[in-house]
């Protein structure tokens, strides 16, 4: 998985691996993306012939559908305006629900914090014991999933002094817990699984430049992408725990003229970032993300280049909190007083909630959103655990028993997810219900017309499927709305999960059952 397109690769992508707990492509269209059609309440009513045919007609479909053999499938499809059951099939089992877990923490988000929230990120200068001193900068970090660096380089432009003595980074809003329970190690280091940290940069990967080298068999030539005058060196020593530093250990190699491009950018051992692989020889180059254990080492160098550029005189620079691990750079409580010189805001949730998250299926917008429902329900730290306390009251109050969940992220890639159908189903009604209902629509994925939704284009339902999709090794999920030829809005979840089979098959078999309830 390679570059920034990387974290945002199709949901429906081929690749086998767990990583794709998440990944869904960020506005993918199709060359000539179909006329969305927004679904509405109301429209003709469903006849009890009409709902016995449709049951006979999904029944049939899914019975004979040979992508689906052995699989576990649920599926319930309601009549939004009348929550009337139209079709349900083993809706209250558990599966495992990979990217549609999104839309819990997204609705709850939207409830809790209110479409308005945006994060904030601020920059002050402390007073110095001694007025003789320089002051300390401390960047006070908020887990903003869109904080990148030039946000640190407009923060330095503003430091009203020439001279400074440490610069501290205060991540204490959330705790430091990297991954969240149920996470599959090899997924440790992808672009799609960084670190979860307060102190979020650039997403916590770091973007190297790779190209081949002059003969097959010769290291790669890797350097980092952002400028920075250190390149890695290769396979140099590196221990994310105490390093002080972005390290980037490489053993990437020229493979011979027309090879298989197998680079990747991942994590040793020692979880520093590290790039594999081979580039074919006389292969253009090419960008390679890898993602930062520690992403307050990255804030911190960030931060560190932004100021040398501005010719800050720095003293000791960089604070250390604590001897734990070499960690830290954390900033430590102080009665001193301090003066906010730079603030940065977030666009607001209700402008991020689908290009952001939803529709790109961001992993770690999951996570930090999961975490910030937990800062905001029991204060700092903000954690998943406190995250997922309030989930389950939140989906107490819309009616579903908190026994039928199992939680364990935001993002859905924890093997130890679980929900029903029924349950996703719910927390669609509660949205249409309620005061979000278009920003909700507005920000799902639409069959055929924008984002990814596999087999949708072409069919009946191309335009009129708004839903999240979910993918993961032998899952597949996709939940929402559909606007109907006649009958008016259907919420449904369509769960599959224990399944082995071919995707094109198995989002051909999906596509015909919802053309079969749009076209009814």
């Amino acid at each position: 998985m390679k570059g920034s397109a990387a974290r945002f690769a199709g949901a429906a992508a081929l690749v086998m691996t767990a990583a794709f707990a998440s990944a869904s492509a960020a506005s993918a269209v199709p060359e000539s993306p179909s006329a969305i059609v927004a679904p509405v309440a109301g429209g003709t009513s469903w006849t009890a012939a009409a709902l016995a045919k449709l049951d006979a007609d999904l029944d049939t479909t899914l019975a004979t559908a040979p992508g689906l053999r052995g699989a576990h499938v649920g599926v319930l499809a309601v009549d939004t305006a009348t929550g009337n059951v139209l079709y349900e099939r083993h809706a209250d089992e558990a599966f495992q629900p990979a990217s549609t877990l999104k839309l819990l923490v997204g609705s709850v988000a939207l409830e809790r914090l209110t479409p308005a929230f945006s994060w904030t990120t601020t920059a002050a200068l402390r007073t110095p014991a001694a007025t003789s001193n320089a002051p300390d900068v401390v960047l006070f970090t908020s887990g903003d999933p869109t904080l990148a660096t030039r946000d640190l380089d407009v923060a330095a432009a503003a430091l009203p002094v020439s001279k400074i003595g440490n610069v501290l980074i205060d991540d204490s809003a959330f705790d430091d817990l990297p991954y969240p329970a149920g996470w599959t190690w090899d997924d440790f280091g992808e672009d799609y699984a960084p670190s979860v940290s307060a102190a979020t940069l650039d997403e916590n990967v770091i973007e190297m430049r790779v190209a081949p080298g002059p003969e097959a068999g010769a290291p790669a030539r890797v350097s980092f992408a952002d400028g920075r005058p250190s390149a890695p060196s290769f396979s140099a020593p590196c221990d994310a725990y105490t390093s002080l530093s972005v390290d980037v250990v490489w053993n990437a190699t020229t493979g011979p003229a027309n090879s298989d491009d197998t680079l990747d950018g991942t994590q040793t051992l020692g979880r520093c970032p590290i790039v594999t692989g081979s580039i074919p020889l006389g292969a253009g180059p090419e960008s390679v993300a890898v993602s930062m254990f520690r992403p307050i080492l990255n804030m911190r160098e960030a931060f560190a280049r932004a100021l040398v550029a501005r010719k800050v005189v720095e003293g000791g620079f960089i604070a250390m909190a604590d001897g734990l691990k070499g960690d830290a750079i954390r900033w430590i409580p102080s009665s001193l007083q301090e003066t906010t010189f730079w603030t940065h805001r977030s666009k607001p949730l209700a402008a991020l909630l689908g290009p952001r998250f939803w529709i790109p299926s961001d992993n770690l917008f999951g996570e930090l959103l999961l975490k910030e429902l937990g800062l905001a329900r029991g204060g700092k730290p903000g954690t998943t655990d406190k995250g997922i306390a309030d989930e389950k009251t939140w989906l107490a109050s819309i009616g579903v028993d908190p026994a039928t969940v199992t939680l364990a992220d935001g993002c859905g890639m924890s093997q130890y997810d679980r929900i029903t159908p029924r349950d996703l189903v719910a927390i669609l009604q509660h949205d249409w219900n309620g005061p979000n209902r278009q920003l909700v629509l507005d920000s799902l994925p639409v069959g055929g017309a924008r984002g990814t939704i596999e087999g949708i284009a072409g069919t009946p339902a191309a335009g009129r499927v708004f839903a999240k999709t979910g993918s993961m090794m032998h899952v597949r999920g996709l939940a929402g709305y559909l606007a109907t030829e006649r009958h008016g809005a259907v919420t449904f979840a369509f769960n599959v999960d224990d399944w082995l089979g071919d995707y094109p098959a198995l989002a051909a078999t999906r596509a015909a059952v919802l053309a079969r309830i749009v076209s009814d």
